[in-house]
């Protein structure tokens, strides 16, 4: 393995960045170069995003407030990133205004492709936001790249209807007393599941990995990209979700997977009742309710064992080949308006970044499916006691490496010390092949 000295030695500069990219199947922003930068729509200012990225009803709001600047948005069919990176690269056939998920990081070596918001008069309207989710959309030295979109704050989901009839603490602020700490969750799921044979509260290993690390304060690489070879907070979400495993809690789903990415199994699970519980993030709301319709007012949501953690989000970055960038920062920072963030969320279920429409009574409506709860009161509770934690260019690989292998212990029977030591050496043989270690 690589020593700490080794890798926090190592920064990860712009031509490693750009062989990075490459090397996880994008293409380098720096691959090519036309005469001249172009956008995808001469004389208009053109936004692109995704499918369920922004709410259509706001985005129409815009098309009509933004008219004189011949405003237009552009659904991205498939991966956004591939097409950005591919413009971006070409110097040609690029947005206006786009869409940046969380992995904003892979961006800020090449800033000069994109408006310092900064420069436009993002800063007086930060304090409207989440810190860390401001912070979240700034390289190191100040760039502000995105405009904070959404966040997905992650809470503990369970079936109170069956907490309550198996004699367990059901109502959400009891059950988060509960289980403060994953210990504590571990040891209540053991008691409940030998009242009720066959139920699980956990989904699968990947799960308790991923929200463990999403509690954390750092991840892989600091935010001057230096590699993390201390990864003893990293060990400790690996060694809570092999003792999930070893202590039959996990229903192991992550091996069944439909092709949109959801859980066939899970999804019946949730409708039978064999899975009790789930962490997960703000946005599983619609899934939930949208597979298992007819456990309507049997759920119930409060605060994650383990602490507060966030997973997920969104930005909006204006490019700099944009001929009028004053005018699409207005169209940007509308977009992102509280209220306009409030349309985003009953439309499709973004969380708010902006804590000012916590309180809109839209939002804090008590929500029938969960039993008359105001789910939104929950969830901005975590969000706002979120810590903010780096996250690289590199962490989704990562990541997926990590959780792969677990994968391989839970449905595989692999080893898990022997999972954990394949894991750590394609990551670091990774890390080598795009010249981040040496």
């Amino acid at each position: 393995m690589v020593s700490a000295s080794e890798g926090s030695s190592m920064t990860l500069t712009r031509r490693r960045l750009l062989t990075g990219a490459a090397a996880l199947g994008t293409t380098a922003l720096g691959a090519s170069a036309c005469s001249s930068p172009a956008t995808a729509n001469p004389g208009r200012l053109t936004l692109w995003y995704t499918y369920n990225g922004l709410s259509e009803h706001v985005l129409k709001e815009a098309g009509k407030r933004f008219a004189a600047d011949r405003f237009v948005t552009s659904q991205v069919s498939g991966d956004l990133t591939q097409r950005l990176l591919a413009a971006l690269a070409g110097r040609a056939y690029l947005p206006d205004i786009t869409m940046i998920g969380d992995n904003i990081s892979r961006y800020f070596a090449d800033s000069d492709r994109f408006v310092d918001l900064n420069r436009l008069g993002a800063r007086k309207l930060a304090d409207r936001y989440l810190p860390w989710k401001w912070q979240a959309g700034a390289s190191p030295d100040g760039f502000q790249l995105g405009f904070p979109i959404d966040v997905g704050p992650a809470a503990l989901y369970y079936r109170h209807d069956i907490f309550e009839g198996a004699g367990f603490p059901s109502e959400p602020d009891d059950v988060a007393a509960a289980v403060p700490t994953w210990e504590k969750y571990f040891a209540f799921g053991e008691r409940l599941r030998k009242k009720l044979p066959g139920r699980y509260l956990i989904t699968d290993t990947k799960t308790v990995f991923t929200y463990s690390m999403a509690q954390e304060p750092k991840k892989y690489f600091d935010p001057h990209n230096h590699y993390l070879d201390d990864q003893s907070h990293v060990r400790l979400a690996w060694d809570r979700s092999v003792e999930a495993f070893h202590r039959r809690l996990t229903a192991g789903y992550a091996g069944s997977q439909s092709v949109n990415g959801q859980s066939v199994d899970r999804h019946a699970a949730w409708n039978t009742g064999r899975e009790l519980s789930l962490v997960n993030a703000s946005w599983i709301t619609g899934e939930i309710k949208q597979s298992a319709p007819r456990t309507a007012g049997k759920w119930r949501v409060c605060a994650p064992p383990g602490g507060p953690g966030n997973q997920g989000g969104s930005f909006l970055a204006i490019t700099s080949a944009c001929p009028h960038p004053e005018a699409a920062f207005e169209i940007v920072s509308w977009l992102q308006d509280p209220a306009n963030q409030t349309w985003d969320y009953l439309d499709i279920g973004l969380f708010p970044s902006s804590p000012a429409a916590f309180t809109d009574k839209r939002l804090t409506a008590p929500d029938p499916f969960f039993g008359g709860q105001s789910t939104v009161e929950v969830f901005a509770s975590i969000a706002k006691r979120v810590r903010y934690a780096y996250f690289s260019p590199w962490d989704i690989t990562i990541s997926d490496t990590y959780t792969d292998e677990l994968t391989n212990v839970e449905l595989g029977g692999k080893d898990p010390e022997r999972a954990w030591h394949d894991a750590r050496t394609r990551i670091e043989r990774l890390l080598r092949r795009q010249g981040v270690l040496s």
